[in-house]
Formats: C-alpha cells, sequence, structure tokens
C-alpha cells in the first residue's frame, strides 16, 4: 500500500514528514498531529472489527494486512512497507482489516478524518490521499488476479517480484537481493496455498536458478528471467 512516486509529495522517514510541501502546506501538516510509534514484531496495531478513524504511514520495518475468516484461516492481502499508507477499510461493524506488525515496526499515525479535512483544503494534500487510494487499490487488484488466475508457480515468483519492485524504490535491495522476513506460512497466506505447496514452489524457482530465498534472504538468480517468466510489469508499483 503505497503512495505514487510521481507525487509532488513523498514520505521522508529520516524526518517522519512528508516534504515537497510549500510552508502553508508544511503548518498545515504540522497541525495535524502526526505522531511516531514503534511496534515490537508480531503486535496488532488495530484488530478486524475494531473502529478505527487513523491514517498510518510506516517509517520502518515490515507489517501485514490481512482478513480473519470464520475458520479461524487469514487471507493476507497485503504487505505494509517503507512508505507505505495504511487507510483502514471501514464499515458499521468496524474495520475489514487486521494490520500486524510482522518485525519491529514504526509508523507516522494521525486521524483520518482530520487528514481528509485539511486534503480538501490543500491541492497537494488532496493529491497525496488519492493517489494513496489508487495505488492501493492496484496493488490489491494485481493481488486478486494472483490467487485467482497465475500458477501456483508463477503466483509465487510474482508476489516476490513484487517486494522487490517496491523495496527497490526505498533502497532496500542490492545487486543481489533484499532481506526478507516472511515465513512460509506468511507466503502461503498471502498466496492461498500450503506452507508445503509453498515449499515445494521455492525450491522449483531454485531449480530453475531463478531466485534463492534461504535464512531471511531472496537471492535473485536471474531477475529479468524471472520477469519474463511470470508476466511481471511493476507499471503499477511506478505509477
Amino acid at each position: 500500500m503505497t503512495y505514487a512516486s510521481r507525487s509532488l509529495l513523498r514520505w521522508d522517514a529520516s524526518r517522519s514528514s512528508l516534504v515537497g510541501l510549500n510552508g502553508d502546506n508544511a503548518a498545515l501538516m504540522k497541525s495535524l498531529g502526526f505522531t511516531s510509534k514503534r511496534y515490537s514484531a508480531n503486535t496488532v496495531i488495530f484488530s478486524q472489527g475494531d473502529n478505527n478513524d487513523r491514517m498510518y504511514i510506516v517509517e520502518s520495518g515490515w507489517g501485514c494486512i490481512s482478513h480473519q475468516l470464520a475458520t479461524g484461516q487469514r487471507q493476507i492481502l497485503d504487505f505494509a512497507l517503507t512508505g507505505d499508507v495504511i487507510l483502514p477499510q471501514s464499515h458499521e461493524g468496524g474495520v475489514l482489516e487486521t494490520f500486524l506488525a510482522q518485525t519491529e515496526l514504526s509508523v507516522s499515525t494521525a486521524s483520518l478524518k482530520t487528514f481528509t479535512i485539511a486534503a480538501m483544503k490543500s491541492p497537494e494534500l488532496f493529491s497525496f490521499l488519492v493517489e494513496a487510494l489508487t495505488h492501493n487499490g492496484a496493488v490489491i487488484a494485481q493481488h486478486l488476479a494472483n490467487v485467482g488466475r497465475r500458477s501456483a508457480l508463477e503466483r509465487t515468483a510474482y508476489l516476490l517480484l513484487e517486494l522487490t519492485a517496491r523495496l527497490q524504490r526505498v533502497g532496500s535491495v542490492t545487486d543481489s537481493g533484499f532481506e526478507c522476513p516472511l515465513t512460509q506460512y506468511d507466503l502461503a497466506d498471502a498466496l492461498g496455498l500450503t506452507p508445503i505447496h509453498v515449499n515445494r514452489m521455492l525450491r522449483e524457482l531454485r531449480e530453475r536458478k531463478f531466485l534463492e530465498f534461504r535464512q531471511g534472504y531472496v537471492r535473485l538468480l536471474d531477475h529479468a528471467g524471472l520477469m519474463k517468466f511470470a508476466g511481471f510489469d511493476g507499471e503499477y508499483i511506478e505509477s
């Protein structure tokens, strides 16, 4: 869940603030009451069914957004990475998702209602909010296509390629790959597979010399070849 890179604004994690604002908007942002909070790994930030009127911008760490089924199973809808904007989806019964810190997670948070009112007075803030909503929708649409129409191997590759593209935007990918704290259970809940099936898919990707995922690190062996195999087009990440 991120905002578009071509926005006039961007989130600077080192300063815990939006940059690219003019003086009036900077003062407006300051008045919105953004506060930084840090959560330890496996902490629930908000739960499905809670009443929650806040927005969150990830400063550092990994989180996940999931929906809990009546059977106790969960479907991971998205992973929250640095710079991502989390906007809880609500109805009369409360929010529809659970937001969990996968690792130690730092966020900046403010009232969504207050931010929305401020955005109505500022074209820059309004653009930021609209682009965040649009981009979040594009990511979820790809995840739906992934689970619904791609093969198990393709969807595993596609998700790892998407994470690569999103982490590249914030400088968290080296020439060899990136650190990834996700377990096979996490991947299974995101991909609609069993952990055993995920293990098989990761092994096949390794045997095809596309990538390796071991000890919390994704090593990209043939990035271009993997993109071609999975039909990955990362334009929705950058647009």
